[in-house]
């Protein structure tokens, strides 16, 4: 039977197995002009947190999951780190990212606005709160960014899902000559 089969299609072989279709929409990274774009119409969004979100995705190479799950106290700002909860990682651990000058401001400038919008940021609180079309409650978080991410790329002229924001920090990563298991497990010295 073997010395039949060689040379042969799998159409041919097993004529009822259905061949699967590649994906067509699978992960890219941003031009500098797209993501220079993007990050402008974040900046003009009339949302007070979806610069923050982008900013952030884009300097950390984060999961869109992982940064609307993250709380107040995975945030160390005097110690300039994220700590990513449980992942989609292999032992699933989670894992730090350290931040650069950049993302720290961000989340400065962002911690301040919270402070001003909820009073003072507390450990349990929600970096990103729920709230329909205005963030309200810090205890729960936002569900999620489909309206806004789809209204900003519109405007922005970039046509891209928003885990292609991920693909963008990692290629950033792996052009700036950082070692592959920095690139692998977590996106640091963004």
């Amino acid at each position: 039977m073997l010395a039949r089969a060689i040379g042969k299609t799998w159409n041919v072989l097993w004529p009822k197995v259905k061949h699967n279709e590649e994906p067509k929409d699978t992960g890219r990274a941003l031009t500098p002009e797209e993501e220079a774009r993007l990050l402008k119409a974040a900046a003009e969004a009339r949302s007070p947190v979806l610069e923050t979100f982008v900013k952030t995705l884009l300097l950390t190479g984060m999961r869109c999951g992982e940064l609307t799950s993250m709380r107040w106290s995975q945030v160390d700002l005097t110690q300039r780190l994220m700590t990513v909860g449980r992942a989609k990682t292999a032992a699933g651990t989670g894992r730090g990212i350290p931040m650069n000058q950049e993302l720290l401001d961000v989340m400065k400038d962002h911690a301040k606005w919270f402070t001003k919008r909820f009073g003072e940021t507390r450990p349990e609180h929600y970096l990103f709160p729920a709230g329909q079309r205005w963030p309200t409650d810090p205890t729960r978080p936002t569900t999620s960014f489909k309206t806004a991410w789809s209204n900003l790329r519109t405007e922005a002229d970039v046509h891209c899902r928003i885990h292609d924001l991920r693909h963008t920090a990692i290629t950033k990563v792996a052009e700036s000559g950082a070692p592959k298991a920095a690139h692998r497990s977590s996106v640091r010295g963004l």
